[in-house]
């Protein structure tokens, strides 16, 4: 009777377990865009009153198993309606659209696991582009200049110092903004930030915005350096080796789970620099970083940040003697609350301070500038429209101590923006109106508290106000989609308190007395083109737009003959005309893809935009096949100009060749369990088609090998 009773509590128990594991099963899908047949990437899908879920993949695929024969999918995204997809019994491959909000603002998921990025890609704005870190960190790349070497429309340029910064449409540099995590980094007394000072290690992506941001103004570009919050366990070591015995690493870890976030890293590198046909490395650079980044969520709705971000660059010229040394210091602490009714609202403060000791041509410099940044961002998102609220306030000290005079000037800035859309999804057939955007921005900028100094000139209150409008339309044809847009606004620059003082520096022969701010009228107008559905097909996109640039009191840079120093001027009056195009095709499953762009630029006076070649063009062959991946670039950019003058006040126009580098990338990831181990190679300029720029071979062909490896 026992043994009887012992087989049957056997046979149940097998009963239940089958019947248990008969009950799951694996649900796969597709999510897309209803209006475009996109497939939508970083999709949250989990399985009603189950906490456990997954999320989409790129071309927005995801798997996930459910229990019994029925079951309630809940389909989220930032940038779309949330909707529930009911599985039937005999449902094994679903297919799910979404339909973009109401004001069919389409956000860059960029950051991973997290809710959202700080770009807004309507149809006014002609270009964003998002590059995951993820997919960068094992290719070589040095430095963030590296990364963005070979985007549309970017210009980056290497000095004969190893700075590396980047102009957008012949902007100078120092229209450039930009931010970290959305707060905007003042960099001390000076405007243009130095891109070879960051690695990748501690960002989860990089968000790059062609034209004026709602929350900048006078910029011709913005870069968002987004910080990595995993919540969750991992680690991750990558090693570089390269040409002329240089190299680098990075190395972090993470700790969190669904509610806390812990991020910790350390980077450093080594780079070279050669005097044309010189044996031997005249030039070296050394480069640290190191972070600490920290995220905790009490509610679904809020999240604390914290940022830590150190950065060191020390230059030193063994042929002339110069050296440079600059270190950076970035604590953000950042607040963001949904209060679901009544709008988002973020608020931050910011300590940011960049130190240094420089010494070029008998000009020895100790510089010390902080900068304390606080401030608030509101959306308020409403029926077919939106509302942002953009203030802060920054408070920039800068002492420094020079051999020509010492400096000890504080500037207060106070921004305030605002900005207003309209949007509609297509109703009909034909041409229908999109986007209407309409951004407005103010600056009050006092300079004349605490100001000791025997070189600057105290400057009286300074206000100024600018602002863009955008509009849109779109028509949908049977395979493709197509937008019409269109941009103007006027908009103005403030000189840094750098800028102010180097200008102070030139020459008797200009008869300025300081610099005035510099003002810029925009107009843009242009067309894109985009398939409908890739699923089904090969996919393609591509734009074309015409721009001008009108500057009134143009700032321009002129550099003191066989030296490195440089000082600004007004320049006048200049303009700046171009036209942009861009072209991306993929076979059907993505694995293959041709890019392609090229910009034309016309100039009223070249000598008013230093460094910019009037024609710069960009074609990559790109392959993704499975843990394999490759790209083959060809860069062109044609000569230069740069303006020097001498020890007797002459001014001589110096060109610089055209120049065209053949770039190579390749990488391989293995996975195995919960490890992955990667291995990249990047060659620059494999053609050997340097350019010399005093005398230093700049853009010269280079050679990385990366090794890497993760654990999650």
């Amino acid at each position: 009777m026992d043994k009887m009773l012992r087989i049957s509590k056997r046979l149940i128990s097998v009963l239940l377990i089958t019947g248990f594991a008969l009950s799951q099963r694996t649900i796969e899908g597709f999510v897309f865009d209803s209006s475009t047949g996109e497939p939508i990437e970083g999709v949250n899908i989990s399985v009603e009153g189950i906490e456990a879920g997954t999320s989409t993949d790129e071309s927005g695929r995801f798997s996930l198993m459910i229990e019994g024969s029925e079951a309630t999918l809940l389909v989220k995204h930032i940038a779309y309606e949330s909707t529930d997809f009911a599985i039937k019994k005999a449902d094994n491959n679903v297919r799910i659209e979404l339909t973009p909000e109401v004001i069919s603002l389409t956000e860059l998921d960029v950051f991973g696991d997290t809710d959202r990025g700080e770009f807004s890609q309507l149809e006014t704005k002609n270009m964003v582009t998002d590059i995951k870190v993820d997919n960068i960190s094992i290719r070589g790349y040095s430095d963030i200049g590296d990364v963005l070497l070979n985007e549309e429309t970017v210009l980056v340029t290497e000095s004969s110092t190893g700075t590396k910064k980047i102009s957008i449409r012949g902007g100078r540099q120092e229209e450039m903004v930009y931010m970290y995590d959305g707060v905007k980094m003042y960099n001390g007394g000076r405007q243009s930030l130095d891109l070879s000072m960051f690695d990748v290690g501690g960002l989860g992506a990089i968000e790059l915005l062609r034209g004026s941001h709602e929350n900048a103004s006078g910029s011709s570009g913005t870069v968002n350096f987004v910080p990595e919050l995993s919540y969750e366990t991992s680690a991750s070591f990558y090693q570089r080796f390269g040409t002329y015995n240089t190299g680098s690493y990075h190395t972090g870890f993470s700790l969190g789970n669904s509610s806390i976030s812990l991020d910790i890293g350390r980077g450093e590198g080594k780079s070279r620099q050669f005097y044309e046909n010189a044996d031997e490395a005249d030039i070296m650079r050394d480069n640290s970083s190191q972070y600490i980044s920290a995220g905790y969520r009490p509610l679904s709705t809020t999240e604390l940040k914290f940022y830590q971000v150190k950065t060191g660059r020390v230059y030193n010229n063994y042929y002339t003697g110069d050296s440079i040394g600059s270190d950076l210091l970035l604590n953000t602490l950042k607040i963001e609350h949904d209060t679901r009714l009544f709008g988002e609202i973020d608020l931050y403060a910011s300590s940011q301070r960049t130190t240094g000791e420089d010494a070029i041509e008998g000009l020895k410099t100790d510089r010390d500038d902080n900068q304390v940044v606080t401030g608030l961002n509101y959306h308020l998102a409403m029926e077919n429209g939106y509302i942002k609220v953009f203030l802060d306030r920054a408070v920039t000290g800068a002492d420094w101590t020079t051999s020509m005079g010492d400096i000890s000037v504080e500037r207060e800035t106070i921004s305030l923006s605002g900005a207003f859309g309209l949007s509609q999804n297509k109703t009909g057939e034909g041409l229908e109106l999109k986007d209407i955007i309409v951004n407005i921005n103010s600056n009050i900028i006092e300079e004349n508290k605490g100001i000791e100094s025997n070189i600057l000139k105290p400057v009286s209150s300074i206000k100024e106000s600018g602002a863009t409008a955008g509009v849109s339309a779109w028509d949908h044809l049977d395979n493709t989609i197509i937008y019409l847009f269109s941009n103007i606004g006027n908009n103005f620059r403030v000189p840094s308190i750098a800028e102010r003082y180097a200008h102070a520096l030139r020459p008797n022969v200009f008869d300025q007395d300081t610099l005035v701010t510099e003002y810029k009228v925009m107009r843009e107008i242009g067309i894109k083109l985009s398939s409908r559905d890739s699923v089904r097909g090969p996919s393609y996109s591509g734009s074309i737009s015409y721009f001008s640039y009108r500057y009134a009191n143009k700032i321009k840079n002129i550099q003191y003959s066989g030296t490195t120093l440089q000082f600004p001027v007004n320049y006048g009056d200049a303009d700046i005309f171009g036209i942009d195009l861009n072209v991306k095709l993929f076979n059907t499953n993505k694995w293959l893809g041709y890019k392609a762009s090229y910009s034309s630029y016309t100039f009223s006076d070249q000598l008013s935009f230093p460094m910019q070649p009037a024609a710069i063009s960009r074609q990559s062959i790109v392959a993704n096949l499975g843990n394999f991946s490759a790209r083959v670039g060809l860069k062109k950019e044609a000569s230069r100009i740069v303006t020097t003058v001498g020890g007797d006040g002459a001014l001589v126009n110096n060109y610089l060749n055209g120049h065209r580098s053949l770039d190579l990338n390749v990488s391989y990831q293995l996975t195995f369990s919960d490890y992955a181990l990667s291995i990249g190679i990047f060659g620059q300029n494999l053609n050997d088609d340097s350019q010399a720029l005093d005398g230093i071979s700049i853009f010269d062909k280079r050679v990385y090998l990366s090794m890497g490896l993760e654990w999650k």
